[in-house]
């Protein structure tokens, strides 16, 4: 809705100077940041690619924008992995924090590689600048079913990598221990907490769970992939940034524990 009734472009005037000169992105892809921070994963990607079918982002752009954008919520971190299973707001808040200033991060050092290809290829944007005609009832329509259609594939997905990691456990996949954890996060991500957070509370063990919330585990990446399909993302470029972001996330968290814990 906030796309097609324009709100994207208004945003995108308002957070432009930040956007252009943090990260050297049109201010457009402000409003995808927000969603991404504050939604949880794979909405970022969403909003990413309506964002680009829209005109308000380059592929380029969206390559660039995608990488960082793309988060676990604050809703996951705080309720489901610090207090629902590490038993600890302290943890949550600081797996949060960490999570958070490390896409920030992340986002600022893949500017220049932005940079760099834009000034090899101009990046062609074609802005809809044409007033909408579309009533707010056919836009809120439309939202409802895009809405639907995306709680039925982020909700299948997750069913089916649940199962996969049952299934694995069944045959001897390990489940307790956080290296076992690790495993189990790189394709699942609550999985892979929930046996990371069975082993207690330990520098190592906030450590991973941080690199595995960013990371985002291949349950997330195949979301992902789903709403990115048409829009030229590179799957593999994707893959790195999160691996990217996982470390710098692991190396922060580690840091806020030993000096907040």
């Amino acid at each position: 809705m906030l796309v097609s009734l324009g709100f994207a472009q208004l945003i995108g005037r308002t957070l432009s100077p930040v956007m252009k000169r943090v990260f050297g992105l049109p201010g457009a892809g402000g409003i995808a940041l927000i969603i991404g921070l504050t939604s949880g994963y794979p909405i970022g990607a969403k909003a990413v690619a309506d964002l680009q079918k829209a005109g308000e982002l380059s592929t380029r752009d969206a390559q660039h924008l995608l990488a960082f954008c793309n988060n676990a919520g604050p809703l996951f971190i705080l309720g489901v992995v610090g207090v629902g299973l590490f038993r600890s707001s302290t943890v949550g808040y600081i797996l949060w924090i960490g999570h958070i200033f490390s896409a920030i991060f992340l986002g600022i050092l893949l500017r220049r590689n932005n940079e760099e290809k834009s000034k090899a290829t101009p990046a062609i944007v074609t802005t809809n600048s044409k007033k909408s005609n579309i009533r707010l009832g056919e836009i809120m329509g439309d939202s409802v079913k895009n809405a639907m259609e995306s709680m039925l594939v982020i909700g299948g997905l997750i069913v089916f990598f649940s199962a996969v990691m049952a299934v694995l456990e069944e045959i001897g996949f390990p489940d307790t221990g956080v290296f076992a954890g690790l495993l189990a996060g790189i394709i699942e991500v609550t999985s892979g907490v929930r046996d990371i957070s069975n082993a207690g509370i330990s520098v190592y063990s906030i450590g991973i769970t941080a690199f595995i919330i960013a990371f985002g585990g291949f349950s997330i990446h195949m979301q992902t992939f789903h709403f990115t399909d048409k829009i030229g993302i590179k799957p593999l470029y994707y893959i790195f940034s999160k691996l990217l972001h996982g470390i710098i996330a692991s190396i922060i968290t580690i840091l806020l524990w030993l000096i907040f814990k």
